[in-house]
């Protein structure tokens, strides 16, 4: 069997697989999705070159060093303001201080409410809320069911470049208006008016933001108010997408190769890789042509790039040092048996 071993000229190589941390206690509504969660993102985790591990207590939070080796914190559904100590919350700050990536999915704007949120559950911890950028409201918190409706991109984002215009979901969403939302997310998706469950238009019905993001120097956050269903881990393909292009552009910038576009990525998975590459275009300056070529210079393969994602079959080859041309950048890949 072939394993690829990929080696970076530029600008940077990561020697190890990227360790995410998959985050799902309750001590409030427990929506019953952390397995399906956590196969969609060992999933996906496969196909990106990363490792996961999954914690339902806490107890990785204990230990600032145990939380130091995770690139990635996702919080997927999980509720209340009592799942941490106030020790793994001091744990978690200084992680995010470190340059922590966060990814939170719905509920998780359900956790640790901010104070200047309506509801009795608010207050215990800010900087929860104020990181993942919301807090819902209290009474209603959400449409009545799961309705089907229609939300629109806004903006230009990887999380969004490969969702349809509109995406047209049945999901339980949220309302913000007497909740909290931080004034510095950009917003990504936005639903359109709904009805409410008392069967009118109320204010907090109003077009509202439903993913959205957060940068600053070392570190980024991503938050959506979709998934609450199961179906959205087992069955949603647009919802997985969602994540997936989210958690990609989470990643750090030096785990892949970064082209001669300024500001563009291209980055190439997984490592190591056996009998296929993912090749990942992260902006369209980055699309054309690709070559793999040998220490020859003969191209064994060839195609063309465009803006997303993509896997190759890798040729039948001798052990050697090979080179992939693509998106103004090369990549050198090492093929070993």
């Amino acid at each position: 069997m072939r394993a690829l071993l990929l080696s970076l000229f530029l600008p940077a190589f990561a020697s190890a697989q990227l360790k995410l941390l998959h985050f799902t206690r309750t001590s409030g509504y427990d929506h019953g999705t952390r397995q399906a969660s956590l196969a969609m993102f060992q999933s996906i985790a496969t196909e990106l070159g990363h490792v996961v591990t999954n914690d339902d207590t806490g107890d990785a939070f204990s230990d600032p060093f145990t939380l130091a080796e995770f690139s990635f914190i996702v919080f997927s559904n999980t509720s209340g303001d009592a799942i941490l100590n106030a020790q793994q919350r001091a744990n978690f700050e200084q992680w995010v201080a470190d340059g922590g990536r966060v990814l939170g999915i719905h509920a998780a704007t359900d956790t640790y409410r901010h104070s200047t949120a309506n509801g009795s559950s608010t207050g215990t911890w800010d900087f929860y809320a104020e990181l993942m950028g919301a807090s819902v409201q209290e009474n209603p918190n959400h449409v009545a069911g799961t309705p089907t409706y229609s939300m629109t991109r806004i903006g230009s984002h990887l999380s969004t470049a490969n969702l349809p215009e509109p995406w047209v979901k049945a999901e339980e969403y949220y309302y913000w208006e007497g909740g909290y939302q931080n004034p510095g997310n950009v917003e990504v998706l936005r639903v359109e008016e709904t009805i409410g469950p008392n069967g009118q238009v109320n204010s907090y019905d109003a077009p509202r933001p439903m993913s959205w993001y957060r940068e600053w120097p070392g570190g980024k956050v991503f938050c959506t108010a979709l998934g609450h269903a199961v179906g959205n881990f087992t069955s949603d393909a647009l919802f997985r997408e969602h994540i997936r292009s989210a958690l990609l552009w989470l990643e750090p910038e030096d785990t892949g190769a970064h082209d001669a576009c300024t500001g563009s990525t291209l980055v190439v998975s997984p490592i190591p890789a056996k009998d296929q590459l993912v090749i990942r275009c992260a902006a369209t300056r980055c699309a054309g042509p690709w070559r793999l070529i040998d220490s020859q210079g003969r191209a064994l393969m060839e195609g063309t790039l465009v803006p997303g994602t993509q896997s190759i079959r890798l040729p039948d080859a001798p052990p050697g040092i090979y080179a992939l041309f693509a998106g103004g950048g090369n990549t050198r890949v090492v093929i070993a048996r």
